[in-house]
């Protein structure tokens, strides 16, 4: 077996054994590999730690020699932690998950979260009772106390969100924390919620009623009409960037999404007309959609708002407002419902309506054709088109709405995306409309920092370290010399084949 030797600093010189080298041009590669690790080491300080790491180095090739590279990188960053064990609080396990570093150790496996507050959120109902307890001592009788002790005002949804983050959290210690055997808790634990509860949404007439509603700001109403004529959920919309849509061919691409499911669609020409003048007045910045102060527009946070807007607009259905035994008052979520219900009543498909809604299953959508039956009955029609609903944009839309801008909307638009046209002739955005803007805008405006696709950002230039000078004392071999009649043997076929 072939050896080889560094000397490694305050770790002295050491002998690595090189089991898979067979050859000695085979060992003096495998020296190299050692020593740039070594060198690595050196230079972060991390000798002594990482001397296991350079003794698998030594022994392991191809994919497994790979992974001893990523952690050394790792323990060279200062990233390295210690592997999670029985002994490991559910508290402990929970944070690791929330803060994102088990997807940075698993990333084949484990998915970051996308809103870890709201995972926080939920955790803290239950750390009192399940935070202490080790891992590996966990019981279902400890899971079942921590929702008997949930406060008596949570609704049923609410409960089944935090049992449903216990046995997520479980069931990523099970795999692939691989701390413990087996989840604890049974399939069939998490509570069912009450969904049955009849949902709200508006019909065509009240929508047109809020988007001509004018005390309304301006940023409200367009936010509003484009979530009940997508059927874009609010959070979604809230999160949408300028190079996530094209108006210049009318398409929305939205890659994050809830169902981690990427889907685009043509949208509404109606919606185009509107969001090209609408832009022209309030151009935006880092969001689509935001509040006139410039802070983005409610997503899931936006019910109590979204609902003192319909009283605005002087829409007083009883059953949008009231919530009893079998029915939720409306919520901006249900802008949602709105849409499937009015499209299905004017005859568009499943499969048209989940391409926007991003609805995996049939039933989903089904649940919602009661409803449609009876627009459809009723001839409540369709929405307004959206340009035409909002007084403000009324008859704009076909100034601006042209497939190219002109030459002077180019120049008026520079800086602020492709998509955005001149403003109309006398029509100047309201002061509750426009988000005043910061200096640090207006400078990064002057450094040319304007608006562009999210993949046009330039990479920073990684300084690199030189590692320090790893004294290779060489390799050796303990394998016997071959024999001599073996030797003599070869000699003898080599000269029978020359006679030949």
């Amino acid at each position: 077996m072939w050896t080889a030797r560094l000397s490694l600093g305050e770790a002295g010189r050491c002998t690595f054994s090189l089991p898979t080298c067979r050859t000695e041009h085979e060992a003096n590669a495998r020296l190299e590999v050692l020593a740039e690790l070594a060198g690595r080491l050196l230079a972060a300080g991390q000798i002594v730690l990482g001397m296991p790491l350079l003794e698998q180095a030594a022994a392991r090739d191809g994919s497994a020699l790979r992974d001893v590279r990523l952690a050394l990188d790792q323990l060279c960053r200062g990233e390295a932690r210690p592997r999670p064990s029985e002994e490991t609080t559910f508290a402990e396990f929970a944070e690791l998950v929330v803060s994102g570093r088990l997807a940075e150790q698993y990333p084949l496996h484990v998915k970051p979260l996308r809103r870890p507050e709201q995972y926080r959120h939920k955790l803290n109902h239950v750390l009192d009772v399940l935070g202490p307890v080790p891992l590996s001592r966990l019981t279902l009788d400890h899971a079942d106390r921590a929702i008997a002790m949930l406060p008596g005002h949570l609704e049923a949804s609410s409960r089944q969100g935090i049992a449903k983050v216990i046995h997520r959290i479980l069931a990523l210690a099970t795999y692939p924390a691989r701390i413990i055997a087996n989840n604890p808790l049974p399939r069939g634990w998490v509570p069912k919620a009450d969904n049955n509860k009849a949902k709200s949404s508006l019909y065509p007439d009240e929508d047109r009623r809020l988007m001509a509603a004018v005390d309304i700001p301006l940023s409200y109403r367009i936010y509003y009409g484009f979530l009940i004529r997508e059927g874009m959920r609010a959070d979604e919309a809230g999160r949408l960037e300028p190079s996530d849509l094209d108006l210049e061919r009318g398409a929305v691409v939205l890659d994050e999404n809830k169902t981690d499911d990427p889907r685009a669609w043509a949208l509404s020409p109606d919606v185009v007309r509107a969001l090209r003048v609408y832009f022209a007045m309030c151009p935006p910045k880092e969001r689509v959609f935001s509040r006139p102060s410039g802070l983005p527009l409610p997503g899931r946070d936006g019910a109590k708002s979204f609902r003192d807007h319909l009283r605005c607009a002087g829409i007083a259905r009883p059953e949008l407002f009231e919530t009893t035994e079998s029915r939720l008052n409306i919520r901006l979520h249900d802008t949602r419902a709105t849409f499937i219900t009015i499209k299905l009543a004017n005859g568009r498909t499943e499969t048209w309506i989940s391409d926007r809604t991003g609805h995996r299953s049939s039933n989903q959508i089904h649940n919602y054709k009661r409803a449609a039956r009876k627009v459809a009955e009723l001839g409540l029609g369709d929405f307004a088109p959206l340009d035409e609903a909002i007084p403000e944009l009324r008859g704009k839309g076909r100034a601006v709405g042209g497939a190219r801008l002109s030459e002077g909307a180019e120049a008026g638009a520079a800086g602020e995306g492709r998509f955005l046209g001149a403003a109309p002739p006398g029509q100047t955005p309201t002061s509750a409309d426009v988000p005043a803007a910061s200096a640090a805008e207006d400078e990064a405006a002057a450094d040319g920092g304007g608006l562009g696709p999210r993949w046009a950002t330039p990479a920073l230039d990684a300084a690199t370290e030189q590692p320090e000078v790893i004294e290779m004392v060489g390799v050796s071999s303990t394998r016997p010399a071959p024999a001599r009649k073996y030797r003599q043997r070869n000699r003898s076929m080599t000269s029978g084949r020359r006679k030949q």
